[in-house]
């Protein structure tokens, strides 16, 4: 089968593409928490890069990797991310961006903290492919990003700045509007009691039936590069959007408790300087 991609007047010819065989995942993947930072555009190794504004990216939680997007009708991702956050998992039965591989996927956001949640719910309650995205701008519930329009219930102090008659003033103020917050434990630690406006700001879970079968339970963290701390978010060239960073646990699908404290030690899998760390201790590189 010839297989070729336009965009923007260039053509794509994935024939080429070295194809390799799929590995199992290891069994060091399971019960840990793994951390990863920077999922994003510029971060990601040649051919792993959606080829417009319409391809998501792709990413395996049991092999922490992103995944080559030829691979996109494959079982070798479990989530996908595109767009204003949109969030979406693996399955090639239904319609989505996997469609047509034999990938068993599903998606199912809880309103509950990351660190309470403790067991797989039942089944029927998951979408597939399911999406996750926008918290509806109006506090619905339906998301795990909650957008900011024109003002910023968590910081009202910077939003009065971008009405000063000072440049400057006015142009740090402006970096807190339109801002795009992940609802972690994090953020609600931050910044306590909050009431948007229309509802009380709580944490969300994302638990995700991975392309074999799997679980995951995973907690969105942050849209911005660099940064994990909701005080520091802001728009800007030095801390740009649409750079994802979260924590997560894997189970095997047959166990179903993601337990009360990991087997294992942490691993975090920095995109931007690729390192991968197992606790303190860098491990490796990881490779373009």
């Amino acid at each position: 089968m010839i297989t070729l991609f336009a965009s923007c007047g260039e053509i794509y010819d994935l024939n080429g593409f070295d194809w390799e065989p799929d590995t199992p995942p290891s069994d060091s993947v399971f019960n840990r928490e793994i951390q990863v930072l920077d999922w994003g555009l510029s971060n990601l190794p040649e051919g792993h890069r959606p080829l417009d504004d319409s391809d998501p990216m792709l990413f395996s939680l049991e092999k922490f990797s992103t995944v080559h997007i030829a691979y996109k009708s494959s079982e070798r991702w479990d989530i996908s991310i595109g767009g204003l956050g949109g969030l979406s998992s693996n399955n090639g039965g239904h319609a989505g961006v996997g469609y047509g591989s034999s990938a068993v996927g599903g998606l199912l956001l809880l309103d509950s903290a990351y660190s309470q949640v403790t067991s797989v719910p039942e089944d029927n309650r998951f979408s597939t492919p399911g999406n996750a995205g926008l918290d509806n701008f109006n506090g619905s519930g339906l998301g795990y990003i909650y957008y900011t329009f024109f003002g910023n219930a968590f910081r009202p102090d910077m939003v009065e700045w971008s009405r000063s008659s000072d440049p400057d003033k006015a142009a740090t103020g402006n970096r807190y509007l339109h801002m795009m917050y992940c609802l972690s434990e994090d953020l609600a630690r931050t910044f306590p009691g909050l009431n948007s406006g229309y509802y009380e700001v709580r944490p969300k879970t994302i638990i995700v039936r991975t392309a074999n079968g799997n679980y995951v339970k995973l907690e969105m963290q942050s849209y911005y590069k660099g940064t994990l701390d909701p005080r520091e978010m802001r728009r800007g060239t030095d801390m740009p959007g649409g750079y994802m960073s979260f924590r997560y646990m894997v189970i095997r699908a047959d166990e179903r408790r993601f337990g009360f404290v990991a087997r294992r030690p942490p691993l975090t899998v920095d995109l931007t300087n690729k390192k991968i760390t197992v606790g303190e201790e860098n491990v490796e590189h990881i490779e373009e």
